[in-house]
């Protein structure tokens, strides 16, 4: 080649100059700069609409009550934390490290594009040039390694989504656009590097794969060079004009909303749904004889502006990544509900014309809403705290009063509303099994009405533990622990009403509220301090939900907590060996929501014989037993969530599986009826943690 470069421009690694780059090598800084500032100003333009289009139209959605600014510092580490140091998307490793590195390159390349733009920008304003130098290698270098890790990262989330073809994954036509951009700004950034360093016959060895770049082109000559450098300088510009204009409008724009919805995530306790009235409030004015606003005391989704901004929000900031999907137990047996598809649908609506917007419920199925079992799995798996669960109990709210419920849950909150109980058994009833505990064993428990304020904590037995007969056994196991443990206990007996959870898990806010009244006044009446109950329902309103409406100061126990304590403290002593290999189930109100893991285990774990399998899908990531968000009492199309469940704990063919929740003992009874085709004759037992417990002490 009779054309080799020679250095046509200054040599910026002479021993007289230090180390920097002509910004505009190249390129026309005449009519080309007008050209290229023009571009980016419409760009720029289509941005900012964009997304002020957006933000308004997400708080144009109906204002809640919460106060989603409190805590204001909390909220921006949480940002941090979340956002920025990617908190939940790095549990999962590979794709955790394939967005980091994106996410991370993609931050320090908008820096360095930041860093160049300030020193274009100074030459008006002053004579300093900083971009020289030492920083300016240091800078090449970040940048040339922060295109790496870019590059490898956005082949791995290609991999994954098209040839490995994750379980989490599913691919609509657009989603290729998000790679293949990402690759192309990568690669011609490099490439730009590479002719530039050719074309001023200057390899940066620490730019490093803008030189290794550069010496496979080096035979090409100074006109090639130069060409090929302006074609590929206005592709790489164009290409990232029109990233900056489309953020809004594609799959980028979660860069921007994403921290928007872990800013705004609730700051309620983590079993905790929100308030949209309170009862008392509205009686209050009543008897005043103030003016009701019946709106201020109107809960639920009725059509689509009636959806809140935070769900709004949570719908526009959903990237689609299917981890909510895999592990929603409704989705995994063919039910009709992806918290995934749910977000997606709710965004498809919105980005729809007004006046041509579908009627909400005719474009999402009840059937979705009602199959939720509200076990928070898709929440505690969603990398950019989306609140699912919230969204969807504001529209069952709305279902329920539009008469769109399933029957059977309707004839169910009819039983709790007249009877209390969710089988509308008679509520004289509820003191029958301390009857049959006397008969049995001869122990005569206190009933706080004959105790008035004489006892140290209100055993509070639950719907399931004085009607169920398998919990009933679980009351009296613990009855017998406690008086064992010489602890003063009473229950309220056939005074007790439901909790109220059933009720507003299911949407019918007005009924819970009117349960928790009832509760309150009556357990202020005997001086209660302490509680002790069997069910983590009952467990997580009353410890997350009840201090709302004035329940406070009062100690909340799940009765595992209480044993593991008793056996702690020498007050319990498991002596008898129970030779068997057991499989602790979580109950999602227990473990997942309220963090109680250890405790049952503890118990468990002092037992002589006891040998604890454990399993893949335990403690936060434990799979719902079906029967909770109302689900036990009403049963939506697909397989058997419990089923499923029931596989997945008998997996190393134990013994027994221990549960802690009334409900999931139900469910998992139920399980074991239907399960012979793969159970055979490795029939697990069944058991409460209690009633375990007992047989080693008693």
């Amino acid at each position: 080649m009779d054309e080799q470069i020679q250095n046509p421009l200054v040599n910026f690694n002479s021993e007289h100059l230090l180390a920097t780059r002509e910004l505009w090598w190249n390129i026309d800084t005449g009519i080309g700069k007008i050209i290229f500032y023009l571009i980016a100003f419409a760009s720029i333009a289509f941005f900012v609409y964009g997304y002020y289009k957006k933000i308004q139209h997400i708080f144009s959605g109906k204002q809640m009550k919460e106060d989603r600014f409190n805590s204001f510092k909390d909220r921006v580490l949480k940002v941090f934390d979340f956002g920025l140091l990617h908190k939940k998307t790095k549990q999962k490793k590979l794709p955790g490290i394939a967005h980091i590195t994106v996410a991370g390159g993609f931050v320090v390349l908008w820096l360095v594009t930041d860093i160049v733009a300030i020193q274009e920008h100074l030459e008006h304003f002053s004579d300093y040039y900083f971009f020289q130098g030492t920083f300016y290698k240091i800078v090449s270098f970040v940048a040339d390694i922060a295109g790496l890790f870019l590059l490898i990262g956005t082949v791995i989330f290609a991999l994954r989504r098209y040839l490995v073809k994750s379980k989490y994954l599913d691919n609509t036509q657009n989603d290729w656009i998000l790679p293949i951009f990402l690759f192309l700004f990568v690669i011609t950034g490099f490439l730009l590097e590479a002719f530039r360093m050719v074309g001023t016959n200057n390899i940066e060895d620490f730019a490093p794969v803008g030189a290794v770049l550069a010496r496979i082109i080096s035979y090409m000559t100074v006109e090639d060079v130069k060409n090929s450098h302006a074609i590929i300088w206005w592709f790489h510009s164009l290409l990232t004009f029109t990233f900056i204009a489309s953020m809004p409008y594609t799959k980028f724009m979660h860069i921007f909303v994403s921290p928007l919805s872990i800013f705004f995530r609730s700051n309620r306790a983590r079993g905790q749904l929100s308030t949209p009235y309170k009862l008392l409030d509205l009686m209050e004015a009543e008897a005043e004889g103030k003016e009701v606003n019946e709106e201020d005391f109107t809960a639920g989704v009725f059509e689509y502006k009636d959806l809140s901004w935070k769900t709004l929000l949570d719908a526009e900031a959903c990237t689609s990544c299917g981890r909510c999907h895999v592990v929603c137990p409704a989705q995994n047996t063919q039910k009709p509900l992806s918290p995934k598809h749910l977000m997606l649908d709710i965004r498809n609506i919105a980005h729809q014309d007004e006046d041509k917007r579908p009627a909400l419920y005719e474009f999402i199925s009840p059937d979705v809403l009602w199959s939720c079992t509200s076990c928070n799995a898709c929440v505690e798996e969603c990398p950019v705290l989306i609140e699912h669960v919230d969204s969807i109990v504001d529209m069952r709210r709305g279902l329920l009063q539009a008469n769109m419920a399933p029957a059977n849950l309707q004839s169910t909150l009819k039983n709790l509303r007249t009877k209390s109980n969710p089988w509308g058994m008679d509520p004289n009833d509820r003191e029958k099994w301390i009857q049959e505990l006397e008969t049995e064993s001869g122990l005569k428990v206190k009933l706080a009405r004959q105790n008035k304020g004489n006892f140290e904590y209100l055993y509070w037995v639950g719907s399931p533990g004085a009607y169920d007969d398998n919990n009933k056994k679980v009351s009296k196991a613990n009855a017998l622990l406690f008086n064992k443990a010489g602890i003063d206990f009473a229950i309220l007996g056939n005074e007790e009403k439901t909790s109220g959870d059933l009720a507003r898990r299911a949407g019918d806010e007005g009924l819970y509220q009117e349960m928790v009244l009832e509760n309150i006044e009556i357990m202020k009446m005997y001086g209660v301090k302490k509680v002790v109950t069997q069910c983590p329902h009952v467990y997580n309103t009353f410890k997350n939900e009840y201090p709302e409406f004035g329940f406070e100061g009062i100690e909340i126990f799940h009765h595992t907590e209480l044993l593991a304590q008793l056996i702690q403290e020498g007050k319990l002593t498991p002596q008898h060996r129970i030779e068997s290999s057991v499989t602790y189930h979580d109950p999602c109100y227990l473990g997942r929501y309220n963090r109680l893991f250890d405790p049952p285990r503890f118990i468990l774990e002092s037992i002589p014989g006891i040998e604890i399998k454990a399993i893949d899908n335990e403690k936060a990531k434990s799979t719902c037993c079906g029967g909770g968000g109302a689900q036990m009492w009403y049963e939506m199309p697909g397989n058997h969530i419990n089923v499923m469940r029931l596989e997945e704990l008998t997996e190393h063919t134990p013994n027994k599986i221990a549960v802690a929740c009334p409900y999931c003992n139900v469910m998992m009874t139920s399980a074991v009826a239907t399960s012979e085709s793969f159970l055979g004759n490795n029939i697990p037992e069944i058991e409460d943690v209690a009633i375990t417990l007992a047989k080693s002490v008693l």
